[in-house]
């Protein structure tokens, strides 16, 4: 290469560097979480509350909340900044959370404020908390910090246990994606501490409706897939009872036509294994009997839900955008005012306990 060529190289480098804003991190304080709430009295103001964690020399974490008033999402944390001796950052923000009245009242302008920070990462979680998310975010959880533990409680439920996989991208995804509405997982303050209570189905960004703990495993076997969970049931006449740890579930969805007006058949299937049973010994004969059980309660609950799905104008399954991705100018407007109100969904499911373990 030319001796010219380099220098120039060399001075463009130079100059690109010198454009980058550098900041020294024992010079900023960095946010794990953030949260917000609506205030009554006003009804227009939010409060949002900054989590900081400090990192001592026996190293041990001492959380820092900052707290200020406003109506837009970079508005509070600039105003925050005023309590802080120390610049504000988001670089490292895992969690956002919202009170019930401000996910009631719609969220869409609050998200739509960190999608647009290029800092912040599409797997950031979304929560919503029943009761104020200042008094979440003012205790010390966990030994690595409060942003850390709610942020590792929400992940280690989505991968593990009963609540279906979302983020930053999906929520997005689900909210402007034409026939799906998106769903949250929300948590409540419980004396020391924070706990999943269940998830929250939203019309479009509002809050419509929240499913409990006891009818997640369901829920996340609509919306989602497992790698896994657990299922409990016990036999009416004689009371045993069994547990099955999930391997994998699996969903499909299948659309006929009678003309315009769709039908809906959705087929669960789902693999485990033994893992708890009050008897003796699982014969193959109560393992069938079990197995027959276990897709009647998900027949039951997965239809009871749809059906108050169906009376919300609520679509968290994505049955909308199913029917509209299998039909070339599907009215989709109709499908939400008219058709999916009464709309026929039939569910099938399958269950195979492959393995009973040393009981067998």
């Amino acid at each position: 290469m030319p001796h010219h060529k380099i220098f120039l190289c060399i001075v463009f480098s130079l100059l690109l560097t010198g454009c980058l804003e550098k900041e020294i991190v024992d010079d900023i304080n960095i946010e794990t979480v953030e949260g917000f709430d609506l205030i009554k009295e006003s009804e227009e103001e939010i409060m949002g509350t900054f989590v900081v964690p400090i990192y001592q020399a026996d190293k041990t974490i001492v959380n820092q909340t900052f707290s200020a008033v406003s109506n837009l999402n970079k508005d509070i944390l600039r105003s925050a900044q005023k309590e802080s001796s120390a610049p504000i950052v988001n670089g490292s923000l895992e969690l956002v959370m919202f009170n019930k009245p401000l996910a009631e009242k719609g969220i869409i302008k609050l998200v739509d404020g960190l999608q647009r920070d290029a800092s912040i990462g599409t797997g950031l979680y979304l929560a919503i908390v029943e009761g104020e998310v200042k008094e979440i975010l003012t205790q010390d959880l966990g030994t690595r910090g409060t942003g850390d533990h709610l942020f590792n409680l929400i992940k280690h439920n989505i991968e593990r246990r009963d609540v279906p996989k979302t983020n930053l991208h999906i929520f997005l995804s689900d909210f402007y994606q034409k026939g799906k509405d998106p769903s949250l997982p929300i948590l409540k303050k419980t004396e020391d501490k924070a706990e999943i209570i269940g998830v929250v189905v939203l019309k479009g960004d509002k809050y419509e409706m929240m499913i409990p703990n006891e009818r997640l495993f369901y829920f996340k076997t609509l919306v989602d897939k497992y790698s896994d969970g657990s299922m409990f049931v016990e036999e009416p006449e004689t009371g045993e009872y069994v547990t099955v740890r999930t391997i994998e579930t699996d969903k499909n969805i299948e659309v006929s036509w009678n003309k315009d007006v769709p039908s809906i058949k959705v087929k669960i299937r789902v693999d485990g294994v033994l893992r708890e049973f009050s008897g003796l010994k699982a014969s193959p004969k109560k393992v069938e009997g079990f197995q027959k059980l276990f897709e009647e309660k998900i027949l039951s609950e997965s239809q009871s839900m749809i059906k108050e799905f169906q009376e919300r104008g609520v679509d968290p399954v994505g049955f909308g955008f199913e029917v509209k991705s299998r039909k070339r100018g599907f009215d989709i407007k109709k499908w939400e005012e008219q058709i999916y109100p009464t709309a026929k969904i039939d569910v099938e499911a399958e269950v195979r306990i492959i393995s009973t373990g040393i009981s067998e």
